[in-house]
């Protein structure tokens, strides 16, 4: 079973398509990240900027994209690992 195929829902091609298959990124999500920081500043007597917002998301995205890049990184070398097996045999 080949484990490092992309699902056939990550069709980065298509960015609708992907928000539809992952509603973790969706209008609404951001709706209630953008409250959640606001009642965070006002809690902190800090103002709340669009731009402290979207340095906050940036940051969420920045760790994300570590993420992936781990998990990209771990398939890619599975997958050297492999292929090197399989040339010995």
């Amino acid at each position: 079973m080949d484990t490092n195929r992309f699902k056939p829902s990550q069709d980065f091609s298509n960015i609708e398509k992907n928000l539809d298959n992952n509603p973790g990124y969706s209008v609404e999500s951001f709706s209630q990240q953008a409250k959640d920081y606001v009642n965070e500043m006002r809690s902190q007597n800090q103002e709340a900027t669009k731009q402290g917002f979207l340095s906050h998301a940036q940051k969420s995205a920045h760790e994300v994209w570590k993420e992936i890049q781990e998990m990209a990184s771990d398939a890619w070398e599975k997958n050297q690992n492999q292929s090197a097996s399989e040339e010995e045999k």
